[in-house]
């Protein structure tokens, strides 16, 4: 028995060692395997030490950049005919395709600990690419070609875009969406409908579903639809290629709204592109990060058919509204319309909303007949017995 013992002893000495090595290889051969599947391609060396970032990042819009020719094609560039491959390339849209993770974080080098020489993300790190739509965050037109009326609510507070973006949205989900529309889940509730939220040591203030506005239109309108300062409408903007269309332009007096995806009513982006005398007018769901803290007001949209895109249905071709998305019914428009202003504005408390109704009065409950007549008698008989008792 001794000699067994003694025997287990001197061979687990042995063995073990030997199982450390083994479990060690195996699993180290398991993350070598996952990080060569999760990142196939060269993000840079990132990829060795971030496989699972790696892993989404490679199917995300950010790398793959297919949301510009998908939208493209649904629009103008597809309408016209335009071979995608040779239009991406001569647009030098490859140009935002982000082909390793430095293209953003600037500085990482791809070793232990990043070193010293790292850069904080900023807003011009996004305005590489997206300088297009980003430039209405600061004030600008499009590209930066002019000054817009406003700038941003939230970055006049001094938030950028990922105190709002979240990283999800940077590096993907491993989901592979074709158009921003399904890729980004940001949405102004995150912050304004939750009580006690902080960004940037800001106390951030929260929806109230008490003001008139709120109550009226509840859930049918999204908060851009009143929060948005402007717009741009574009003309050429994206088709200034071969065969010039004409002079790209850009004005921002022009507000239009329509039914969402969610069927929720948002601002919509004009888009039109002239080539070979031909136009093509293109609408797209847009969120202009143009927030204002005050909300336009009633008459912008009661009083004015153009905001409603009133006869834009009659438009064709109108490719680019999106699954679900629609131009607002004239029986819808002439409704809005025909709302009274001026009465809502004596009597804004008797405005009609979906409130619930009141509770109706609690009814006292009514009393048995005779009840203090009986009372009384019990009374009179409890003085009885207590004063036989004393006796």
């Amino acid at each position: 028995m001794k000699h067994i013992y003694n025997w287990g002893r001197k061979n687990t000495k042995t063995i073990l060692p030997l199982l450390i090595v083994a479990v060690l290889s195996v699993s180290l051969g398991c993350t070598a395997v996952t990080a060569v599947t999760a990142a196939e391609e060269d993000f840079g060396g990132c990829e060795i030490c971030h496989s699972d970032i790696a892993e989404n990042f490679s199917t995300s819009l950010h790398h793959t950049v297919r949301g510009m020719p998908a939208e493209w094609k649904k629009g103008a560039a597809g309408y016209f005919g335009f071979d995608m491959d040779e239009f991406f390339a001569k647009g030098n849209c490859a140009n935002c395709h982000v082909d390793t993770c430095e293209k953003c974080h600037v500085g990482y080098e791809a070793k232990i600990g990043h070193g010293d020489q790292t850069q904080e993300i900023t807003i011009d790190t996004c305005d590489k690419c997206h300088l297009k739509k980003q430039a209405g965050f600061v004030g600008d037109t499009p590209a930066h070609k002019g000054t817009g009326p406003n700038a941003d609510i939230h970055y006049e507070k001094g938030l950028i875009c990922i105190d709002c973006h979240t990283v999800e949205e940077m590096h993907g989900t491993g989901v592979e969406y074709s158009t921003m529309l399904e890729a980004v889940t940001t949405e102004c509730e995150d912050c304004h409908e939750s009580p006690g939220k902080v960004v940037k040591d800001l106390p951030v203030t929260q929806y109230s579903p008490d003001t008139p506005s709120h109550m009226i239109h509840g859930e049918k309108l999204d908060c851009t639809a009143c929060h948005s300062g402007w717009t741009p409408t574009c003309a050429n903007c994206h088709l200034d290629m071969e065969n010039p269309p004409g002079t790209a332009t850009v004005v921002t007096d022009e507000f239009y709204l329509a039914e969402a995806a969610d069927g929720k009513i948002k601002p919509f982006l004009k888009i039109a592109a002239i080539y070979n005398n031909e136009t093509h007018t293109g609408w797209a769901e847009w969120f202009p990060h143009t927030t204002t803290k005050e909300a336009k007001d009633c008459a912008f949209c009661h009083e004015n058919p153009e905001v409603l895109c009133e006869g834009c249905e009659d438009q064709t071709p109108l490719t680019m509204l999106g699954p679900g998305g629609s131009f607002m019914t004239q029986e819808t428009i002439d409704k809005v319309l025909a709302v009274d202003l001026s009465a809502a504005a004596k009597a804004p408390a008797e405005v009609p909303t979906e409130t619930p109704a009141a509770a109706p009065a609690e009814t006292p409950t009514a009393k048995p007949p005779g009840f203090e007549l009986i009372f009384a008698v019990i009374a009179i008989a409890v003085v009885v017995v207590l004063a036989k008792r004393r006796r």
